[in-house]
């Protein structure tokens, strides 16, 4: 009987080269362009599937002056005091002016109905923000190759969660915060891209301290060879480019506090190069950015001076609210980075402490120097913001992107051993089993966040108006046959909304223009002294105090007969009023329809007990919220009575 030989089991070298070769197979068979046409299609989608209403910012700072521009002064859209006091930029409206205007071409063109051309011009925008989202993912995925090195895990964790032809979603692709806020209309979410995109160009090897740029100049740098090219100088023109734009649409702390670490490393020369650069690129885009500006303003203004010279020196932001010292961390942070907020605060402080720096490798990478700049940037961008007692945590949205780079290390760490075919740990380890197990339920509960953020909470203001649109376009554009012994039908629609001020869009959900509305303002007090503005009370906060007799004042009685289609419309400050102000301004009457939320139906439901007005339409806002005005459901009551009933 023949000796039987046992074969030798795996060593540590094949196991090597087993990660190698799947690593390899994940390079070829995806391409730049590939990730890039996903996140296009990704993020399309995920504009289109967004159901919500987060911030009136998303509308009022930019599509409602964006409509304005695009079909005139007469159009209807509602221009909010910052526009009216110079302290918002026009480039961002201007953007989507123009995906208006070719909308509204392309409408005409296709000889859309009514019915479709409002949702193209719903659509569009989305769809435009969606490039900007999904170019800010792919910069993202490109500064984390140029940060680990093009073949590493953690540049694929920003976009894919593995490896071994499994493509797995990312870290951005499943963040929810980005499902939920990228592909918004909001200034904060386009300062995100160029944000990105300006880190991505910045050259990070400046920011390499003597030693280790001789061990460049004598070796190259290892990981990055064909994205730098010689001193930097094309990229750094781009990106003082970038960040000029992105300093005249919002704030660009990043990017700034970026150049000051290059600085403190970089050598004579490159100095020069940087204040050049910035100096040129700089000037060219805010030359750009005032002409637009004053045709926009129709006056030579600079925005980012009036913005800080309002919200800083008249103290207009606190209007808006103050909160806590510690929002950043205790909130802000735990909402832009959900379950991904361990793998960050775990790499934060290891990019903190890392003693790498010190340590000049054989061939130095930018990782270590890029990662602890970046950590740097996590903190310092925060604590700055704080010292402001406004604070949202959109206003550290920008940098989420950094902080998923940040996260990808330990992220992939952690995981890696669960997921890889290659790890010799894979099915023996206890622990392994149990990241196994993790790793989706992560995914899970980051899938589910989004999906509840974008469908469930606080669709209640999209869905009234499009109840709004469909009776306008059901009832006021439909006039009866010409043989019919029937007036015709009344082309106007008024809309009132006694909400908090802005809780819905406005022209750019209502759309059609013989749609007039008038909703509660809660304009600051511009312009006024301390005392004047300690005792000031705006126009929601009014009827909120004594909404009774705040509607017996402005309105009077509501009409007490029915609007009948074909009948004589009551007068103004009597019934329908045909002839109401959009927006805030002017005269207000009752209207056609009143829209409110449903913690306010106690008090109207008795107003307009044996009026003229009846409940419509009904719909889903939100399980709950913390401003308990804005509690229940969303509630149109109307005139006109037997028609028109529904439940959202």
């Amino acid at each position: 009987m023949s000796e039987e030989r046992s074969l030798p089991g795996p060593t540590s070298s094949d196991h090597k080269g087993l990660r190698q070769q799947a690593l390899r197979r994940a390079q070829h068979a995806v391409t730049s362009r590939d990730v890039l046409l996903f996140l296009l299609a990704f993020r399309i989608l995920n504009a289109l599937s967004i159901k919500t209403f987060f911030q009136p910012d998303e509308y009022f700072q930019s599509l409602d002056p964006a409509w304005q521009i695009a079909f005139g002064p007469e159009s209807g859209a509602w221009i909010t005091w910052e526009w009216k006091h110079h302290l918002r930029s026009a480039i961002h409206p201007y953007l989507f002016a123009t995906i208006y205007w070719l909308s509204a071409a392309l409408a005409k063109f296709l000889h859309l109905s009514a019915h479709n051309r409002a949702e193209l011009l719903i659509a569009a925008p989305k769809v435009l923000q969606a490039i900007f989202a999904a170019t800010g993912d792919y910069y993202t995925w490109q500064l984390a190759r140029k940060v680990y090195g093009s073949g590493s895990n953690e540049s694929w964790a920003t976009v894919r969660g593995g490896h071994n032809n499994v493509i797995h979603l990312a870290l951005t692709v499943c963040s929810p915060w980005q499902w939920f806020c990228s592909t918004r209309t909001l200034s904060n979410s386009l300062e995100t891209t160029l944000t990105t995109v300006a880190l991505h160009l910045w050259p990070w090897h400046w920011s390499l301290d003597r030693r280790e740029k001789d061990v460049v100049e004598r070796d190259g740098l290892r990981g990055v060879e064909d994205e730098i090219p010689p001193k930097g100088v094309d990229q750094l023109a781009r990106q003082a480019s970038v960040t000029t734009a992105n300093l005249v649409i919002g704030a660009d702390q990043e990017t700034d506090f970026a150049a000051c670490f290059s600085l403190f490393h970089a050598t004579g020369t490159e100095r020069t190069v940087l204040i050049r650069e910035t100096a040129i690129c700089g000037s060219f885009v805010l030359t750009v950015s005032a002409l637009f500006d004053r045709l926009y303003y129709c006056q030579w203004v600079f925005p980012p001076f009036r913005f800080l010279y309002f919200n800083i020196g008249q103290s207009l932001a606190v209007f808006y609210g103050r909160n806590d010292w510690s929002y950043y961390l205790t909130q802000g942070y735990p909402l832009l980075l959900t379950t991904y907020l361990p793998f960050a605060l775990i790499d934060i402080y290891r990019a903190m402490t890392s003693t790498l720096r010190s340590q000049v490798p054989p061939a130095p990478t930018i990782s270590p120097t890029t990662r602890h700049q970046l950590a740097t940037l996590a903190l310092l961008a925060p604590l700055t913001l704080s010292l402001i007692s406004h604070k949202e945590v959109r206003f550290i949205y920008p940098l989420l992107p950094p902080l998923h780079i940040l996260a990808a290390a330990s992220f992939t760490q952690f995981f890696l051993p669960a997921i890889s075919p290659a790890s010799p740990t894979r099915h023996t380890r206890p622990s392994t089993f149990k990241r196994l197990v993790l790793l989706p339920a992560l995914l899970t509960t980051n899938a589910l966040i989004a999906f509840l953020a974008s469908t469930s909470h606080q669709p209640g203001p999209l869905t009234a108006l499009a109840y709004l649109r469909s009776e306008h376009e059901s009832h006021y554009l439909t006039q009866p046959p010409a043989s019919a012994p029937l007036a015709p039908a009344p082309t106007a629609m008024t809309a009132a909304f006694l909400m908090p001020c802005h809780s819905t869009p406005w022209r750019s959900h209502l759309v059609h223009p013989a749609i007039h509305a008038w909703a509660l303002s809660c304009e600051p007090p511009v312009n006024r002294n301390a005392s004047a503005r300690a005792t000031y009370v705006d126009e929601a906060d009014q009827f909120y105090a004594a909404p009774v007799a705040w509607l017996d004042l402005h309105l009077g009685p509501p009409p007490r007969r029915k609007g009948v289609f074909g009948g004589k419309a009551p007068q103004m400050g009597l019934g329908m009023g045909t002839q109401s102000s959009d927006g805030a301004e002017g005269a207000k009457a009752w209207p056609d329809y009143v829209v409110f939320f449903e913690a306010l139906e106690g008090v109207l439901g008795g107003v307009l007990r044996g009026s003229a007005y009846r409940e419509c339409w009904r719909g889903w806002n939100s399980w709950g919220h913390d401003d308990a005005r804005r509690r229940g459901h969303v509630v149109v009551w109307c005139l006109r009575g037997g028609e028109g009933e529904g439940r959202g």
